[in-house]
């Protein structure tokens, strides 16, 4: 089936594509004045929106992009679902990506790399003003328009998608050449990483690369945490020592030997682009030797005016104060990114094959369920209610000392303890509300019940959240320590299982496989009948159950990724074989390479087995 409108857009052909989605040019065809515009509507693969807590996140990210209003930022204009499929409208840039241009063989000089790089900063100020950081700053995301102006595109996408690497039928999301080493690391994400993505697309600006290259992920991740690039001078000689030196402090690993914030990034490009633009003053400094001379002035040279204003700005520009300090937020897992939208041929949204495979966007051709917002609506409605506010504001006022007493009544009744009826209905309001995933926070509440009424006839429901909470604490906790890599391991399972699952990070098939081989060892359970074990959540006779129970719940999840993996690799795989095969008779030294670099490079992976056996048959009949 092919979907031609989506909200009040009608859809149009298709102008790029990336693992999260296509993006198509489209027209406004909603009454107004907006009549007839030309917009990109992004749709999300509906694989990603049916993930569990999605639709969540997209709705938070949206709230926090709506505030974003700059001429260098790609505007939002409004957002919204129609049949299982979230989408958002946003300008229409007329242009290509930097990307784009690089792959075709554009090289940028040092003036067109620090313009780019000022109208970066500037918008991404903007963005840190607002408590929002990019995340994902590369060529790709950077469009540049036919006046030369540079566009930022998907702010804040990247995070969307939590905690573990994701992947779909097609590949793996994202790509590492511009990662900051603390994303790298899976620390603290802050504007700060976003100063250390420009630095990577400044030098690939100039260079026509980027600092790093690597044939895999967990590879450009170590390089990214460890490796130092090349000087930037060594693929573009003509780059002023000052922006190479530059460009090597942006790239800096630690997030305190770059610039205090990007306002200062930008002041600094600015005074240097001052600078070195201006003509050489040669003859007037000939001139002024002269002049020295025949008076007897000091040898001392007085710098020319271009190299005093450069040092005077850049110094103003590093004496401002830091205006936006690390927000502090710590990323649960790895922060995911993903790949922005390529040319493609153009062509329809098309989800015949999805609504096969997705109960829930099957369901939804039953019963249709379609929204859409845009952001002037959301203004408009904001003002509305600001004026109305401001009417009802007397007749609050009016009432005050009425008011005054309720409140005097109300601060009494809220002091006195909550009956059990009370207590019950507030905890079950609050599971309605908020679900089952996320019982920590409330355990305050589920204590207090069960502490003051043992012998309510709920306290055993009270119990089983209880239980649940304390779980989700434990996991939660693993999680970190899998993470940090340095508390000390108390017993053996707990030491396997944090290997497995720190390894799992970049090798998901041997993650899994360390998993079912500490449940095989350890794990009392009867594998083959699935039986639980009959010691109950939260007990503490055996110190091991909850590393297992845990153990248990991941082998899941790795094991849907690994099956996701095989699913996009194996194909690609299948075609080296075959591409080997035809050249054993006429290029059988390259041949055997191709086979042997199978054999290294994927004979750890289960789901890749008989490929490598093959490839290793291959090699001993040679």
């Amino acid at each position: 089936m092919q979907v031609e409108k989506l909200g009040p857009y009608r859809i149009g052909k298709q102008i790029g594509k990336g693992g999260m989605g296509a993006v198509y040019a489209a027209t406004d065809e909603s009454p107004g004045e907006q009549y007839g515009m030309r917009v990109a509507v992004k749709a999300l693969n509906p694989q990603l929106a049916a993930a569990e807590g999605f639709r969540e996140r997209f709705e938070a990210e949206i709230e926090s992009l709506k505030k974003l209003r700059h001429d260098s930022i790609i505007r939002l204009y409004g957002y919204g679902e129609q049949d299982g499929i979230l989408f958002y409208s946003m300008e229409l840039v007329e242009g290509a990506s930097l990307e784009e241009e690089i792959c075709a063989g554009r090289r940028f000089n040092w003036q067109e790399t620090v313009e780019f790089g000022i109208q970066i900063c500037r918008a991404l100020k903007h963005a840190h003003d607002h408590g929002v950081v990019h995340r994902d700053i590369k060529p790709a995301n950077l469009l540049l328009t036919k006046d030369g102006q540079i566009k930022i595109a998907d702010f804040g996408i990247a995070r969307l998608f939590g905690g573990t690497q994701l992947t779909i039928a097609g590949g793996v999301l994202g790509t590492a050449d511009y990662m900051s080493p603390e994303q790298a690391d899976g620390q603290i994400v802050s504007e700060k990483c976003d100063q250390y993505s420009l630095g990577g697309v400044l030098y690939a600006l100039l260079a026509g690369r980027p600092p790093f290259k690597a044939k895999t992920m967990p590879e450009m991740l170590q390089m990214q945490r460890f490796a130092k690039p090349e000087p930037v001078r060594r693929y573009a000689p003509d780059t002023p020592d000052q922006l190479d030196r530059l460009i090597s402090q942006l790239l800096a690993k630690e997030p305190a030997e770059r610039f205090p914030n990007v306002l200062v990034l930008s002041r600094h490009m600015e005074a240097m682009k001052k600078a070195l633009s201006r003509p050489p003053q040669q003859e007037a400094e000939k001139e002024q030797e002269t002049v020295d001379t025949k008076i007897g002035s000091s040898s001392t040279k007085v710098p020319s005016d271009a190299t005093a204003d450069f040092v005077e700005d850049v110094t103003k520009a590093q004496n401002t104060p830091i205006l936006f300090p690390n927000d502090g937020e710590t990323d649960e897992a790895m922060q995911e990114l993903f790949d922005a939208p390529t040319l493609a041929e153009p062509s329809k949204l098309d989800v015949s094959q999805i609504e096969s495979t997705n109960p829930a966007i099957s369901a939804s051709k039953e019963k249709p369920k379609r929204r859409f917002t845009t952001i002037d609506e959301e203004v408009r409605r904001e003002r509305e209610k600001a004026r109305g506010n401001r009417v009802w504001l007397a007749v609050q006022l009016g009432g005050l000392a009425a008011a005054l007493g309720i409140l005097v009544w109300g601060g009494w009744q809220l002091m006195q303890p909550p009956t059990a009826e009370q207590l019950y209905e507030k905890i079950i309001a609050e599971i309605d509300q908020r679900g089952t995933d996320n019982l920590r926070v409330m355990s305050g509440e589920l204590k207090n019940f069960l502490a003051r009424f043992p012998d309510d006839p709920r306290a055993t429901e009270i119990e089983q959240y209880r239980q649940q909470a304390e779980f989700q604490k434990f996991e939660r906790q693993a999680r970190r320590k899998s993470r940090s890599g340095g508390s000390e391991k108390t017993n053996p399972v707990e030491s396997i299982y944090l290997s497995a699952m720190s390894i799992a990070e970049s090798d998901p098939a041997l993650g899994l496989k360390r998993l079912h081989g500490l449940l095989a060892l350890y794990d009392p359970t009867d594998q083959s009948t699935g039986a639980e074990p009959v010691q109950p959540v939260g007990t503490a006779k055996d110190p091991n159950y909850l590393w297992l129970v845990l153990a248990r719940k991941q082998i899941e999840k790795l094991t849907s990724r690994v099956q996701q993996q095989a699913a996009s690799q194996l194909p690609f795989l299948k075609k080296r074989l075959q591409l080997a095969a035809k050249l054993q008779a006429t290029q059988p030294e390259r041949a055997a390479r191709m086979y042997r670099a199978i054999v290294d490079l994927y004979g750890n992976q289960p789901w890749a087995r008989t490929i490598v056996e093959e490839a290793e048959h291959r090699l001993v009949k040679e």
